[in-house]
């Protein structure tokens, strides 16, 4: 609003005098308003009304017209039209407890003086109200989504140009991947599968190694199968969804749904799923007593409970009371994938893509980072007779003895 006049109307059939007032619009466009002003003709004269109460009445216009702009330039007045334009989204609530998350810190702030580097400081050390844990890369990122929202209402508004949001992104501090891989070995790889068929493990975590030693498949993506995603006849698996802290969703990404061949080492296991997830009537291939699918690894490789026994903290679960009886370094049970992954490359059964393609690696760099380490000193090992090029030596080509 760039100006304001007004005047006191006497409107013949109404008891109270009215205010016809006109805004000046910036972009040059004027617009014409009426208000009663709530006094009555019978108390008050034409003379008072244009002498005392209306220049009142346009001083408290102009001071209110003010605050409005002003709160108009504030970061949660973009927030409140982001978070209405939300209202009848399915995941609002998430929605919502993310937007008064970030209104705590920049919800007085006017939007146009909030910086990429005050929202990447921001983002960077967020974390998990309940546990106090930093949050992860994927979670940092819905909250900027928020932020990428709230800047575009501004931007729509004519506010600020460009949504400066879209230029973030954000960076693990560590890659927590490298660190964690520690791949079984083959002996170890033996010894726990000969002792999980004891039914003091629970009844699926036999079945549920025997495929993620031999298939290279996480967690997720095995307690994502169905029974229709597997093909005996052609020995296939399709990998379509993940499960994982009760909710079914489709993979991380579009290179993690894949095809992968069933090998031998997991069809045994795979064809005794398959039979009872059809005595049970169950789409899936791990689910409850009732067909439902399971909710999360923990309802195979237990519910992890910290407990202090002295000076030694243990992880009383399935998954660590197999490893503690067969004498194996603990490790996360997502570590058998790691273990197919070493193995594999070690076989030299597989070119380095068609593992890359069975993990679901979007290239081979990714397989190399991962995995490089655990295959030092392997070049003393390689076939010395080997000659790369000996089908292109010239047959008149005489060798220099030196």
């Amino acid at each position: 609003m760039q100006d304001i006049r007004a005047i006191i109307l006497n409107r013949s059939d109404r008891k109270f005098w009215y205010i016809r007032y006109f805004i000046t619009n910036r972009d040059g466009s004027v617009s014409k308003f009426e208000e009663s002003t709530g006094v009555k003709k019978a108390e008050k004269t034409l003379a008072y009304m244009q002498s005392k109460f209306l220049p009142a009445w346009l001083a408290r216009r102009i001071e209110d017209s003010k605050l409005t702009m002003v709160k108009a330039k504030e970061f949660n007045y973009f927030a409140s039209i982001f978070l209405k334009n939300y209202e009848v989204w399915e995941d609002y609530q998430n929605i919502e407890y993310r937007t008064n998350r970030i209104l705590a810190e920049f919800g007085k702030k006017d939007i146009r003086t909030i910086t990429k580097l005050d929202i990447k400081q921001y983002l960077g050390p967020l974390t998990n109200v309940k546990t106090g844990k930093s949050l992860d890369k994927s979670t940092k990122n819905k909250y900027l989504r928020v932020f990428h929202g709230i800047f575009d209402v501004a931007v729509d508004a004519g506010l600020i140009d460009r949504n400066i949001t879209f230029d973030i992104k954000l960076h693990e501090r560590k890659n927590r991947d490298l660190e964690e891989i520690r791949p079984f070995s083959k002996e170890e790889v033996n010894l726990l599968m000969i002792r999980a068929q004891d039914t003091q493990y629970g009844s699926l975590l036999h079945n549920y190694l025997g495929i993620a030693f031999n298939e290279g498949m996480s967690p997720a993506e095995i307690l994502g199968l169905q029974v229709g995603d597997i093909d005996l006849q052609r020995r296939t698996i399709k990998i379509r969804r993940n499960v994982t802290k009760s909710k079914v969703k489709g993979t991380k990404t579009a290179y993690r749904k894949r095809i992968i061949p069933i090998f031998t080492g997991a069809m045994l296991h795979i064809e005794r799923l398959v039979a009872e997830a059809r005595r049970k009537h169950s789409l899936w291939l791990f689910s409850k007593e009732d067909g439902n699918n399971l909710e999360d690894i923990k309802d195979i490789r237990g519910t992890r409970q910290i407990i202090k026994d002295g000076k030694s903290i243990k992880q009383n679960t399935k998954w660590y009371k197999l490893l503690l009886d067969c004498g194996v370094e603990y490790r996360d049970i997502k570590n058998c994938r790691h273990t197919f992954a070493v193995l594999a490359l070690e076989s030299n059964a597989f070119t380095p893509q068609q593992i890359a393609n069975i993990l679901g690696h979007s290239d081979l760099k990714m397989l190399f980072e991962h995995y490089a380490k655990w295959l030092k000193d392997k070049a003393i090992d390689a076939d010395t007779s080997i000659n790369l090029y000996e089908s292109l030596i010239n047959k008149d080509y005489k060798q220099v003895t030196v």
